[in-house]
Formats: structure tokens, sequence, C-alpha cells
């Protein structure tokens, strides 16, 4: 006899790939799937799931309508919808839907015998929208700021300065470059509450968290900022919809075409928000002791660093210190709204630490990871020498380019610290330092640097993730920097635990659609975090003492006139 206990269903919309998850009530797994937008839509010409034109970059909205379709489909096929008992889902942080009149009325009254997509091609004033990686709206941000009252106070307003993949910045383009498109917007969505949209049949509120991704929320009050929006358009208010929403919250329900479509019960539809926000919540519904401030930190192509934040860096009380360092992102929680989230974002991840172990080992350990972590793994470096890797122009510190080793002078030198040590800059380190070690240090010191000029509080424990979250060294590395347990996500087995790189935020939406049905429930299912390493004592308190001269090194980089080239030898 087939089941009939209830599902949930998450979904993620990427930039390269929608992904589906279907869990039971304990958080167990019982379908992954997984469309990757090049391979199933060739039609749509999209490298890596966008367009790149220069600095622009968009992605075209039916090739996700047709993407949210195709993953129902799927679910459909594998027996499970008949059992959904609420979706929820994540996307892709900054991009922008422009709904057209026709489309708010047509997503209402879809017919379940013709082709979705041909009774949306008149749905969008735009059909390219635009996504997190364009880059072309520098001057939109020059404006954005000073219509704000200097980067700071957009900052204090928005949790961030201004970026040009910022929807605000992104807005502010369309309207001024194309005043016949922006006459046929009828209302602005978020990728997020785009696919909430079309799922439920009826434009969907935008998340608080993903608001915070535009430049337009006024994180502090909860609401949109009357001042930025209306510098762009008296109107803007009104076409982003009004109220925002919190991402564990019901915003519609499964529209009356996808239920007849596909079998599915007219289930809640709660809140999507943004990919960071969804897997940071995700990692919180598998971490028991939820009093602790627990850091997620994504190892991957690109290092991320999300952290809790128990009060809004940028109030009022401390505006003088804390905007001092606005780099980075400050976004509302997604479930609760007097919590926070500082989003740290650092360009020079894996890609850095693969150069390092290319170049800096020997011709014979090339593409070694053994040998890079046997070299990795010795005792700290600092402080007495320190590396910087910025093979491409790094988002934290801003801007910064370039490969600089400092070791310790036994006099004088190229720089003079605060705790009166001199350092001068070498080529190569000496034969006692290595570059493997160098680069972990430096890479896990900044994430604690930047937190520190966000938060007071310390962390309490580090949730590490992506591809070079199985690395022993490294994990090792983040404890002692940080001085906290790490703990990694993965299958426990026989064996222990196996660690792997779930789709975070899809699981963390289909958990939010599972308590959005049962509140509170405690997850019991396949997939764990568990502690792979405690912090040594020693090693911790060697980083601390040396963490003032780390800052000031990092700072003369930054602002240095003289680069080493990316391409330096080692």
């Amino acid at each position: 006899m087939a089941s009939s206990a209830p599902l949930f269903l998450g979904l993620d919309l990427s930039t390269q790939q929608l992904k589906g998850i279907v869990i039971d009530a304990s958080g167990r797994i019982l379908l992954e799937t997984n469309i990757v937008f090049d391979a199933q839509f060739p039609e749509y010409r999209t490298t890596n799931g966008r367009h790149i034109n220069g600095s622009t970059a968009t992605a075209p909205v039916l090739m996700w309508v047709e993407a949210i379709d195709l993953v129902l489909s799927r679910v459909h096929s594998a027996g499970l919808a008949h059992r959904i008992r609420a979706i929820s889902g994540a996307a892709q942080q900054h991009g922008s839907v422009y709904w057209s009149h026709e489309g708010i009325e047509a997503i209402g009254k879809l017919d379940v015998q013709r082709p979705l997509c041909e009774q949306l091609v008149g749905a969008f004033a735009i059909l390219d929208s635009p996504v997190w990686e364009d880059s072309s709206t520098t001057e939109q941000c020059q404006r954005l700021e000073a219509w704000a009252g200097g980067s700071a106070e957009l900052a204090r307003i928005s949790g961030s300065a201004a970026f040009e993949r910022f929807t605000g910045a992104q807005i502010m383009k369309i309207k001024v470059r194309d005043s016949d498109i922006w006459n046929r917007v009828a209302r602005i969505s978020l990728v997020s509450s785009f696919a909430a949209s079309l799922l439920s049949g009826a434009v969907a509120p935008i998340d608080a968290s993903d608001a915070s991704g535009t430049n337009l929320y006024e994180i502090e009050a909860g609401q949109w900022s009357k001042l930025l929006c209306d510098a762009i358009d008296p109107g803007l208010l009104g076409l982003l919809g009004g109220r925002v929403t919190m991402a564990d919250q019901m915003v519609g329900t499964l529209s009356p075409h996808f239920a007849t479509k596909y079998g599915m019960a007219q289930c809640p539809v709660v809140s999507f928000t943004g990919d960071n926000p969804s897997a940071y919540a995700g990692f919180e519904s598998m971490f028991r002791d939820t009093d602790q401030l627990a850091s997620v930190i994504s190892l991957g192509t690109s290092d991320t660093m999300l952290s809790p934040l128990t009060r809004y860096p940028y109030a009022f009380e401390s505006l003088t210190t804390d905007t001092e360092h606005i780099d980075g992102h400050v976004l509302q929680h997604p479930t609760v709204p007097s919590r926070f989230i500082a989003m740290l974002c650092y360009k020079n991840g894996s890609l850095a630490r693969e150069w390092v172990r290319d170049n800096c080992l020997g011709i014979n350990s090339l593409g070694s990871w053994s040998e890079f972590n046997e070299a990795a793994a010795t005792g700290p470096l600092a402080p007495a020498a320190y590396g910087f890797y910025y093979l491409s122009k790094e988002i934290l510190p801003k801007n910064a380019i370039g490969i600089y080793r400092f070791e310790k002078a036994a006099s004088t030198g190229d720089v003079k610290c605060p705790s009166g040590a001199y350092f001068k800059r070498v080529q190569r380190f000496a034969a006692t330092c290595c570059d493997p070690r160098a680069i972990l240090e430096s890479q896990i010191m900044s994430m604690r640097l930047d937190y520190s000029r966000k938060s007071t509080k310390p962390l309490t424990a580090a949730i590490v993730t992506g591809g070079a979250s199985a690395n022993p060294v490294i994990r090792q590395i983040v404890a002692d920097v940080l001085g906290v347990p790490v703990f990694a996500a993965g299958l426990r087995g026989s064996e222990g635990l196996e660690v792997g790189n779930l789709a975070m935020p899809a699981y963390g939406a289909a958990v939010r659609a599972l308590r959005h049905m049962k509140p509170g429930r405690i997850l019991d299912g396949d997939y764990v975090l568990e502690q792979v390493c405690w912090p040594d004592g020693d090693m911790h308190g060697v980083y601390s003492d040396a963490f003032a001269d780390f800052e000031f090194l990092r700072q003369h980089v930054t602002t240095g006139s003289t680069r080493h080239s990316a391409s330096s030898s080692c």
C-alpha cells in the first residue's frame, strides 16, 4: 500500500540550475533533482545559466518558468506530488523580475491544456532579467549613495554600501535608460518572490532577508525606505508591493493550475528567500543548541561567512564606530525579525588555494592536496610571517589585488606594526615558512577580523560547508583561529560521518515548509551536523596575540601603491 505520509518540497533557483528536494516529516530526503539550464534548455543559449554582454549579466525569465514547471513534473513522476503538504524555496540574490499587467492577470488563470510558456510570453516587461553578476550600474550606485547622504548613510539604512549587483541600482538603470519598458512594469519581484508568485498564481510579497540585498530596504525599521524608493521613482514602493514578509510565513497556496496538472493539493506556499539566508536557516535547523552563535563558512570557489548578529551594527548609537568598516553586508535574519546576519564574501577562495597548491610546492607536487596539507599542518606562522593572496580583485578587503609575503625583521624593515615589530616584504618565504599555511591563516584571520567589525559578541561555533570543508587541516585552522568547535554536515553511517555537500538552500527551504505545518519540530533525518574538531587553546592564543599586526598588514597591502603581480612566482 502506497504511503500517504506528508512530504515537503524545497526549491533553489540558482544561477546555473534549479534544485528540488523533497523531505518527510523527520527531515529525511526522499528525492533530490536538479535541472541544469544550459543542458536542459539549449534554445535559450545561456552560458552557465546566464547571458553575459560586457559588464551586463541577465537570464531568460521564461527559462526559469520552464524549469519550475519541469521540477514539479519530476516530483509527480516520482509518485510524490500528491503527498506534498507545503512548498518553499530560495533563489539567487539581487536579481529582479518585471511583471507586466498582462502577466499579473495571466498567472491567476493559467490553462492546464496549453503550454505554460506560451501563456506567459507577454507576462514580463523584460524577458532577460538582471542577475547578481551584473556590474553595469556604477553610475547608478554613485547616485544612490548621493541621495542617501553618502556610502556610510546608505549602509546604515540598507545594510550595505551601494553595489552594482544590488537590485536598487538595476531598477534605476532600467527606468533611466528605457522609459517604454518602465511604463510597462506593473510589479517588481526578486527572483525568489517571482518563483513564489508563479507557484501561487498571484504576485507574492518579497521576503525581508532578500529585500536586504536591494539597497532599498530600511533594515532596522523593517520596511522599504521611502527616501530611496521615491528618489528612483515616486511609484516604486507600489511596484515593490509595499509590505515584506518573513521567510517562514505563508504567502499563498499552490495555484489550481499546478495542483490540477500534477495531482497536488492546493497546499501552502511559504515565502521564498535568497539562497544564502535559506542556507543559513537550514543549518540553524540542524543545530541543536540554538543558543550558540554559530557561523556558517562556505569554502568554495569563493568563500562566504554568514554570521549571526544580535543587534544591528549600523544603528544610530554606534554609527561613528561601526561605519568605519562598511565592507560586507548585513541582512535581516530570514525568520527572526529581531536578529540579523553578517554576510562576508571573499572572491579568492578555493581557486587561490589551488594556485598555491600548484605553484608553491615544487613541480613534483603539482595538484597534490596531500602535500599541500602536509606543508600546511605546521604550527602557526603568525606572528613570525604573514601572506596575502589576492589573485583576483578582492571583495573583502575591497579591491585588494596581488600577492604579498611578510617576515619579521630583526631590527628594521619595510613596515612597523602596532606591536612594535618590524616586517620586511619578501618575494619568497624562508625555508621555515610556507605558502600553504600562510594562505589558510590569512583567509580565516580575515574572516575573524571582518566579523569583529560587525559584532562584539564572540562566536561559539562554526559550521563548514563547500568543497574544501572535508579538508581536515583547513577545518583545524578554522577552529584554532576562531577559537570555536567546528561542525560539518554529512551522512552518519557505520563508519562515522561522511561529509557531503547538501544543497542547503533547497534543503533549508524544505525545512521551512515543514516547520510551517509542524512548528518547532526537531529534525532527526539522515543528514546531520557533527563536531569534527576542537580548537587548540595555545594556538588560538597565538592568533589572538598576532591579530593587531595582521589587521595592520592587511590594511597596508590594501592601500599600498606597490603591487605584486597575481602571477608572482613562489
